[in-house]
Protein backbone atom coordinates (compact mmCIF):
# COMPACT_ATOMS: atom_id res chain seq x y z
CA UNK A 1 0.00 0.00 0.00
CA UNK A 2 1.13 3.60 -0.74
CA UNK A 3 0.24 6.95 0.99
CA UNK A 4 1.04 9.91 -0.73
CA UNK A 5 0.49 13.04 1.61
CA UNK A 6 1.29 16.58 1.36
CA UNK A 7 0.23 20.22 1.34
CA UNK A 8 -2.65 21.96 -0.89
CA UNK A 9 -1.40 23.29 -4.20
CA UNK A 10 1.66 19.91 -3.92
CA UNK A 11 0.75 18.27 -7.27
CA UNK A 12 -0.70 15.09 -5.51
CA UNK A 13 -4.34 14.29 -7.42
CA UNK A 14 -1.79 15.13 -10.88
CA UNK A 15 0.98 12.78 -9.86
CA UNK A 16 -1.20 9.51 -8.28
CA UNK A 17 -3.52 10.19 -11.08
CA UNK A 18 -1.03 10.24 -13.99
CA UNK A 19 0.74 7.17 -12.21
CA UNK A 20 -2.67 4.93 -12.48
CA UNK A 21 -3.67 6.30 -15.84
CA UNK A 22 -1.50 2.92 -16.90
CA UNK A 23 -4.18 0.35 -15.53
CA UNK A 24 -7.31 0.04 -17.75
CA UNK A 25 -9.79 -0.24 -14.70
CA UNK A 26 -8.27 2.20 -11.85
CA UNK A 27 -11.41 2.60 -9.27
CA UNK A 28 -10.74 6.45 -7.26
CA UNK A 29 -12.31 7.35 -4.36
CA UNK A 30 -12.78 10.85 -3.53
CA UNK A 31 -13.76 12.01 -0.28
CA UNK A 32 -13.66 16.08 -2.10
CA UNK A 33 -14.84 16.14 -5.59
CA UNK A 34 -18.01 15.00 -7.59
CA UNK A 35 -17.17 12.96 -10.46
CA UNK A 36 -17.86 15.35 -12.96
CA UNK A 37 -15.36 17.98 -11.42
CA UNK A 38 -12.40 15.22 -10.74
CA UNK A 39 -13.02 13.67 -14.94
CA UNK A 40 -12.97 17.56 -16.32
CA UNK A 41 -9.79 18.64 -14.27
CA UNK A 42 -8.03 15.59 -15.09
CA UNK A 43 -8.80 15.77 -18.73
CA UNK A 44 -7.81 19.57 -18.69
CA UNK A 45 -4.37 18.86 -17.69
CA UNK A 46 -3.66 16.15 -19.74
CA UNK A 47 -4.41 13.16 -17.56
CA UNK A 48 -6.41 10.35 -18.34
CA UNK A 49 -9.07 9.70 -15.81
CA UNK A 50 -9.60 6.84 -14.35
CA UNK A 51 -12.78 4.01 -15.76
CA UNK A 52 -14.53 4.38 -12.23
CA UNK A 53 -14.96 7.15 -9.89
CA UNK A 54 -17.07 7.18 -7.15
CA UNK A 55 -17.85 10.40 -5.00
CA UNK A 56 -17.64 9.67 -1.36
CA UNK A 57 -18.54 13.50 -0.12
CA UNK A 58 -21.95 12.86 1.57
CA UNK A 59 -21.12 9.50 2.70
CA UNK A 60 -19.67 9.02 6.68
CA UNK A 61 -16.41 7.39 7.25
CA UNK A 62 -18.10 3.26 8.11
CA UNK A 63 -19.91 3.94 5.12
CA UNK A 64 -17.49 4.67 3.22
CA UNK A 65 -15.48 1.04 3.89
CA UNK A 66 -18.44 -0.76 3.45
CA UNK A 67 -18.83 1.06 -0.09
CA UNK A 68 -15.06 0.71 -0.92
CA UNK A 69 -14.93 -2.74 0.00
CA UNK A 70 -18.23 -3.18 -1.93
CA UNK A 71 -17.44 -1.60 -5.15
CA UNK A 72 -13.65 -3.27 -5.51
CA UNK A 73 -15.20 -6.75 -4.79
CA UNK A 74 -17.62 -5.88 -7.42
CA UNK A 75 -15.57 -4.69 -10.50
CA UNK A 76 -12.28 -5.87 -9.89
CA UNK A 77 -10.10 -2.88 -10.80
CA UNK A 78 -6.52 -3.31 -11.33
CA UNK A 79 -5.56 -0.45 -9.09
CA UNK A 80 -7.81 1.73 -6.22
CA UNK A 81 -6.94 5.27 -5.10
CA UNK A 82 -8.42 6.31 -2.07
CA UNK A 83 -8.87 10.53 -2.29
CA UNK A 84 -8.88 12.34 1.15
CA UNK A 85 -8.23 9.73 3.74
CA UNK A 86 -7.80 12.72 6.01
CA UNK A 87 -11.32 14.26 5.54
CA UNK A 88 -12.98 11.05 8.21
CA UNK A 89 -11.95 10.82 12.08
CA UNK A 90 -9.49 8.70 13.27
CA UNK A 91 -11.28 6.05 14.14
CA UNK A 92 -12.80 5.84 10.67
CA UNK A 93 -9.68 5.59 9.17
CA UNK A 94 -8.63 2.74 11.33
CA UNK A 95 -11.65 1.09 10.18
CA UNK A 96 -11.48 1.79 6.35
CA UNK A 97 -7.59 0.12 6.71
CA UNK A 98 -8.87 -2.98 8.54
CA UNK A 99 -11.45 -3.10 5.99
CA UNK A 100 -8.53 -3.16 3.11
CA UNK A 101 -6.72 -5.64 4.81
CA UNK A 102 -9.32 -7.85 6.21
CA UNK A 103 -10.72 -8.38 2.55
CA UNK A 104 -7.03 -8.68 1.28
CA UNK A 105 -7.54 -5.39 -1.15
CA UNK A 106 -3.98 -4.67 -1.03
CA UNK A 107 -2.47 -7.93 -1.52
CA UNK A 108 -4.67 -8.71 -5.11
CA UNK A 109 -4.39 -4.72 -6.25
CA UNK A 110 -2.21 -1.53 -5.92
CA UNK A 111 -3.84 0.39 -3.33
CA UNK A 112 -2.72 4.49 -3.28
CA UNK A 113 -4.12 6.59 -0.16
CA UNK A 114 -4.01 9.83 -0.28
CA UNK A 115 -4.17 12.57 1.91
CA UNK A 116 -3.65 16.57 2.95
CA UNK A 117 -1.51 17.58 5.35
CA UNK A 118 1.84 15.84 6.70
CA UNK A 119 0.84 14.65 10.67
CA UNK A 120 1.12 11.33 11.18
CA UNK A 121 -1.92 8.65 11.23
CA UNK A 122 -2.33 5.23 11.14
CA UNK A 123 -1.98 5.30 8.05
CA UNK A 124 1.72 6.05 8.11
CA UNK A 125 2.09 3.19 10.01
CA UNK A 126 0.67 0.65 7.54
CA UNK A 127 1.44 2.12 4.13
CA UNK A 128 4.49 0.33 2.89
CA UNK A 129 6.00 3.19 0.59
CA UNK A 130 4.92 7.09 1.96
CA UNK A 131 5.46 9.69 -0.45
CA UNK A 132 5.06 13.54 0.58
CA UNK A 133 4.92 15.96 -1.77
CA UNK A 134 6.29 19.37 -1.01
CA UNK A 135 5.41 22.82 -2.73
CA UNK A 136 7.85 25.46 -1.63
CA UNK A 137 7.50 28.83 -2.15
CA UNK A 138 10.24 31.71 -2.08
CA UNK A 139 9.68 35.59 -1.65
CA UNK A 140 9.84 36.13 -5.07
CA UNK A 141 6.99 34.04 -5.50
CA UNK A 142 8.66 31.39 -7.36
CA UNK A 143 7.77 27.90 -6.71
CA UNK A 144 9.49 23.99 -6.66
CA UNK A 145 7.72 21.14 -6.48
CA UNK A 146 9.53 18.24 -4.87
CA UNK A 147 8.60 14.67 -4.70
CA UNK A 148 10.42 13.05 -1.09
CA UNK A 149 10.60 9.33 -0.47
CA UNK A 150 9.23 9.27 3.28
CA UNK A 151 9.20 5.04 3.41
CA UNK A 152 10.11 1.96 1.35
CA UNK A 153 9.73 -1.12 2.99
CA UNK A 154 11.89 -3.38 2.08
CA UNK A 155 13.60 -1.69 -0.81
CA UNK A 156 16.46 0.39 -1.40
CA UNK A 157 16.65 3.92 -2.54
CA UNK A 158 18.98 6.09 -3.70
CA UNK A 159 17.54 8.93 -3.65
CA UNK A 160 15.45 10.33 -1.15
CA UNK A 161 14.05 13.81 -2.90
CA UNK A 162 13.25 14.74 -6.38
CA UNK A 163 12.10 18.20 -8.13
CA UNK A 164 8.65 17.44 -9.76
CA UNK A 165 7.26 19.65 -12.77
CA UNK A 166 3.81 20.03 -13.97
CA UNK A 167 3.70 20.38 -17.62
CA UNK A 168 0.46 20.22 -20.52
CA UNK A 169 0.87 16.57 -20.71
CA UNK A 170 0.56 15.48 -16.72
CA UNK A 171 3.03 16.20 -14.00
CA UNK A 172 6.80 15.02 -14.50
CA UNK A 173 9.38 13.36 -11.93
CA UNK A 174 13.06 14.74 -12.72
CA UNK A 175 15.23 11.91 -11.68
CA UNK A 176 19.24 13.02 -11.22
CA UNK A 177 21.77 12.25 -12.91
CA UNK A 178 23.55 8.96 -11.51
CA UNK A 179 27.02 9.63 -12.84
CA UNK A 180 29.23 12.44 -15.02
CA UNK A 181 28.71 13.00 -18.00
CA UNK A 182 31.42 12.40 -20.76
CA UNK A 183 34.43 14.69 -20.39
CA UNK A 184 34.02 17.22 -23.78
CA UNK A 185 36.05 16.25 -26.69
CA UNK A 186 35.19 19.32 -29.22
CA UNK A 187 35.54 22.88 -29.13
CA UNK A 188 32.90 25.63 -30.31
CA UNK A 189 34.07 28.61 -31.82
CA UNK A 190 33.04 31.93 -30.03
CA UNK A 191 32.47 33.32 -33.55
CA UNK A 192 35.97 35.51 -32.92
CA UNK A 193 38.93 34.49 -33.95
CA UNK A 194 41.17 35.77 -31.38
CA UNK A 195 39.61 34.39 -28.41
CA UNK A 196 39.69 31.54 -29.98
CA UNK A 197 43.16 31.51 -30.36
CA UNK A 198 43.65 32.50 -26.58
CA UNK A 199 41.52 29.54 -25.61
CA UNK A 200 42.78 26.58 -27.50
CA UNK A 201 39.73 26.69 -30.36
CA UNK A 202 36.94 28.07 -28.46
CA UNK A 203 34.93 26.93 -25.86
CA UNK A 204 34.17 23.28 -24.79
CA UNK A 205 30.73 22.06 -26.35
CA UNK A 206 28.28 21.33 -23.45
CA UNK A 207 29.84 24.02 -21.27
CA UNK A 208 27.59 26.17 -19.26
CA UNK A 209 28.88 29.87 -20.12
CA UNK A 210 28.16 33.33 -18.57
CA UNK A 211 28.17 36.22 -20.30
CA UNK A 212 28.44 39.59 -18.14
CA UNK A 213 28.23 43.19 -19.50
CA UNK A 214 26.29 46.67 -18.72
CA UNK A 215 23.27 47.94 -18.17
CA UNK A 216 22.95 49.18 -21.40
CA UNK A 217 23.22 45.59 -23.12
CA UNK A 218 26.12 45.39 -24.88
CA UNK A 219 26.64 41.99 -23.68
CA UNK A 220 23.06 41.16 -25.35
CA UNK A 221 23.90 43.06 -28.90
CA UNK A 222 27.67 41.13 -28.91
CA UNK A 223 25.60 37.97 -28.33
CA UNK A 224 23.53 38.77 -31.09
CA UNK A 225 26.42 38.91 -33.36
CA UNK A 226 27.77 35.70 -31.94
CA UNK A 227 24.60 33.36 -32.30
CA UNK A 228 24.56 34.90 -35.97
CA UNK A 229 28.12 34.24 -36.79
CA UNK A 230 27.72 30.81 -35.40
CA UNK A 231 24.25 29.73 -37.32
CA UNK A 232 26.30 30.74 -40.50
CA UNK A 233 29.16 28.36 -39.45
CA UNK A 234 26.31 25.79 -39.23
CA UNK A 235 25.51 25.68 -35.56
CA UNK A 236 22.03 25.47 -35.13
CA UNK A 237 20.60 28.04 -32.55
CA UNK A 238 18.29 28.74 -29.97
CA UNK A 239 18.30 32.48 -29.22
CA UNK A 240 15.66 33.00 -26.30
CA UNK A 241 14.83 36.52 -24.98
CA UNK A 242 12.44 38.24 -22.93
CA UNK A 243 11.86 41.32 -25.00
CA UNK A 244 8.32 41.52 -27.34
CA UNK A 245 10.84 43.09 -29.71
CA UNK A 246 14.26 42.26 -29.26
CA UNK A 247 15.40 45.69 -29.92
CA UNK A 248 19.21 44.21 -29.38
CA UNK A 249 19.13 43.07 -33.01
CA UNK A 250 19.31 46.44 -33.91
CA UNK A 251 22.98 46.64 -32.95
CA UNK A 252 23.39 43.81 -35.61
CA UNK A 253 21.39 45.57 -38.50
CA UNK A 254 23.71 48.76 -37.71
CA UNK A 255 26.66 46.37 -38.78
CA UNK A 256 24.75 44.96 -41.92
CA UNK A 257 25.00 41.61 -40.15
CA UNK A 258 21.72 39.52 -40.70
CA UNK A 259 20.24 38.06 -38.02
CA UNK A 260 17.29 36.72 -39.74
CA UNK A 261 18.89 33.43 -40.85
CA UNK A 262 17.36 29.77 -40.94
CA UNK A 263 19.35 28.41 -38.16
CA UNK A 264 18.33 30.14 -35.02
CA UNK A 265 14.66 30.27 -33.95
CA UNK A 266 14.52 33.33 -32.07
CA UNK A 267 11.78 32.52 -28.77
CA UNK A 268 10.39 34.82 -26.56
CA UNK A 269 8.17 33.88 -23.60
CA UNK A 270 7.81 36.38 -20.56
CA UNK A 271 10.12 36.47 -17.38
CA UNK A 272 7.43 35.46 -15.30
CA UNK A 273 7.62 32.02 -16.79
CA UNK A 274 10.78 31.50 -14.82
CA UNK A 275 8.81 31.15 -11.74
CA UNK A 276 8.09 27.89 -12.36
CA UNK A 277 10.47 24.80 -13.09
CA UNK A 278 7.95 23.88 -15.73
CA UNK A 279 9.79 26.41 -18.08
CA UNK A 280 13.35 24.96 -17.15
CA UNK A 281 12.26 21.75 -18.33
CA UNK A 282 10.69 23.12 -21.49
CA UNK A 283 13.59 24.79 -22.64
CA UNK A 284 15.62 21.38 -22.43
CA UNK A 285 12.91 19.90 -24.26
CA UNK A 286 12.95 22.27 -26.97
CA UNK A 287 16.93 21.99 -27.38
CA UNK A 288 16.63 18.18 -27.87
CA UNK A 289 13.49 18.10 -30.48
CA UNK A 290 15.46 21.00 -32.30
CA UNK A 291 19.04 19.36 -31.63
CA UNK A 292 20.61 22.64 -30.98
CA UNK A 293 23.95 23.06 -30.55
CA UNK A 294 23.91 26.51 -28.57
CA UNK A 295 21.11 27.49 -26.31
CA UNK A 296 21.50 31.28 -25.94
CA UNK A 297 19.41 32.51 -22.62
CA UNK A 298 19.28 36.19 -22.95
CA UNK A 299 18.54 38.93 -20.31
CA UNK A 300 18.64 36.87 -17.20
CA UNK A 301 19.27 40.00 -15.04
CA UNK A 302 15.38 40.00 -15.43
CA UNK A 303 14.83 36.51 -14.47
CA UNK A 304 17.39 36.89 -11.63
CA UNK A 305 15.24 39.91 -10.53
CA UNK A 306 12.06 38.13 -10.84
CA UNK A 307 12.80 35.03 -9.40
CA UNK A 308 15.51 35.40 -7.01
CA UNK A 309 18.90 33.33 -6.87
CA UNK A 310 18.01 30.19 -4.65
CA UNK A 311 15.62 28.58 -7.57
CA UNK A 312 18.26 28.84 -10.18
CA UNK A 313 20.48 25.92 -9.03
CA UNK A 314 17.66 23.75 -8.73
CA UNK A 315 16.76 25.43 -12.11
CA UNK A 316 19.85 24.52 -13.45
CA UNK A 317 19.73 20.74 -12.33
CA UNK A 318 16.48 20.09 -13.77
CA UNK A 319 17.80 21.86 -16.75
CA UNK A 320 20.87 19.81 -17.27
CA UNK A 321 18.92 16.51 -16.25
CA UNK A 322 16.63 16.67 -18.97
CA UNK A 323 19.29 17.47 -21.79
CA UNK A 324 20.26 14.54 -24.23
CA UNK A 325 23.15 16.19 -26.21
CA UNK A 326 25.98 18.19 -25.30
CA UNK A 327 24.54 21.30 -25.25
CA UNK A 328 26.56 25.02 -24.83
CA UNK A 329 23.96 27.36 -23.07
CA UNK A 330 25.06 30.91 -22.59
CA UNK A 331 23.24 32.83 -20.00
CA UNK A 332 23.46 36.90 -20.42
CA UNK A 333 23.22 39.29 -17.82
CA UNK A 334 23.31 42.96 -18.47
CA UNK A 335 23.70 43.76 -15.36
CA UNK A 336 27.12 43.23 -13.22
CA UNK A 337 25.18 43.13 -9.61
CA UNK A 338 22.41 40.57 -11.26
CA UNK A 339 25.61 38.47 -12.20
CA UNK A 340 27.30 38.83 -8.90
CA UNK A 341 24.27 38.16 -6.57
CA UNK A 342 23.39 34.80 -9.04
CA UNK A 343 27.50 33.76 -9.08
CA UNK A 344 26.98 33.00 -5.26
CA UNK A 345 24.67 30.04 -6.77
CA UNK A 346 25.53 29.47 -9.58
CA UNK A 347 29.10 30.11 -9.99
CA UNK A 348 30.06 26.23 -9.21
CA UNK A 349 28.39 24.49 -12.14
CA UNK A 350 28.91 27.43 -14.63
CA UNK A 351 32.45 26.65 -16.86
CA UNK A 352 33.23 30.07 -18.34
CA UNK A 353 32.26 33.62 -17.33
CA UNK A 354 32.88 36.62 -20.02
CA UNK A 355 32.98 40.02 -18.58
CA UNK A 356 32.60 42.70 -20.34
CA UNK A 357 33.09 46.50 -19.68
CA UNK A 358 33.39 49.14 -22.42
CA UNK A 359 36.28 48.11 -24.30
CA UNK A 360 37.45 45.18 -22.13
CA UNK A 361 37.09 41.94 -21.66
CA UNK A 362 37.93 39.42 -18.58
CA UNK A 363 37.64 36.07 -19.60
CA UNK A 364 37.58 32.64 -16.63
CA UNK A 365 38.63 29.85 -18.27
CA UNK A 366 38.77 26.09 -16.71
CA UNK A 367 41.74 25.58 -18.67
CA UNK A 368 43.51 28.94 -17.24
CA UNK A 369 44.06 29.30 -13.44
CA UNK A 370 44.25 32.97 -14.04
CA UNK A 371 42.05 35.23 -16.47
CA UNK A 372 42.27 35.89 -19.42
CA UNK A 373 41.94 39.92 -20.89
CA UNK A 374 41.25 41.59 -24.00
CA UNK A 375 40.48 44.86 -25.48
CA UNK A 376 37.88 44.92 -28.17
CA UNK A 377 36.69 47.50 -30.33
CA UNK A 378 34.29 47.90 -33.36
CA UNK A 379 35.61 48.08 -36.85
CA UNK A 380 32.69 49.42 -38.54
CA UNK A 381 34.43 49.31 -42.17
CA UNK A 382 34.93 45.78 -41.76
CA UNK A 383 31.75 45.43 -39.79
CA UNK A 384 32.94 43.29 -36.80
CA UNK A 385 34.24 43.20 -33.26
CA UNK A 386 38.06 43.05 -32.86
CA UNK A 387 39.45 41.57 -29.79
CA UNK A 388 43.03 42.27 -28.83
CA UNK A 389 44.84 40.26 -25.82
CA UNK A 390 46.50 42.70 -23.05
Amino acid sequence: MVLVKGLPGSGKTLLVAKAVSQFKKAAWFTFYETEDRLRKYLSSVGVNPPAYIFDLISVGGREAASLIVERVLQLKPDAVVIDGVNAISGEAERELLHAIFYHGLSREVPVVLVKEGTEVTAADYIADVILELEHRVYESGASIRFLKIVKSRGRPQQYVTFPLVITERGPVVITPIEKSREPPSERLTTGAPEIDEALGGGVWRGSLVAVVGPPDGLASKLMVLTAVELSRRGSKVLYHHHKVVPTFTKFAEALGVKWQRPNIHWYYHPVSEHKSLTWWFKSAQMVNEGEIDVHFADQYEQVVSSVGVEPLVEAARVYQTILKRPVTTVLVFNSYEAWDAASKHLGSIVDYVFRFEHGRLVANAPDFASPIEFEFEIDWEKRRVLYTRR
